[in-house]
């Protein structure tokens, strides 16, 4: 919530800013827009798959821990 109003509010100062400012200095705030906007997607986008990596992880163990458990395997010998 505090980011999309943090959003909404750039949104609306750039417009401000837009209409007093020349085309040459907009497309460069364009294109630094673009490339942070990028960089949040690839954070967005890892963290993410870090977090399916970190599921994917306990799925197996617990699997791997039931075979034990119902193998009557006492984890304190191994």
């Amino acid at each position: 919530m505090i980011d999309e109003f943090h959003v909404m509010y750039m949104y609306r100062k750039i417009q401000a800013e837009a209409a007093t400012t020349d085309i040459k200095t907009l497309e460069q705030l364009l294109k630094k827009f673009r490339q942070v906007v990028a960089e949040r997607r690839e954070e967005y986008y890892q963290n993410i798959d870090e977090k399916k990596a970190k599921k994917l992880r306990e799925k197996r163990l617990r699997i791997l821990l039931d075979k034990i458990e119902r193998d009557r395997i006492n984890l304190d010998e191994l």
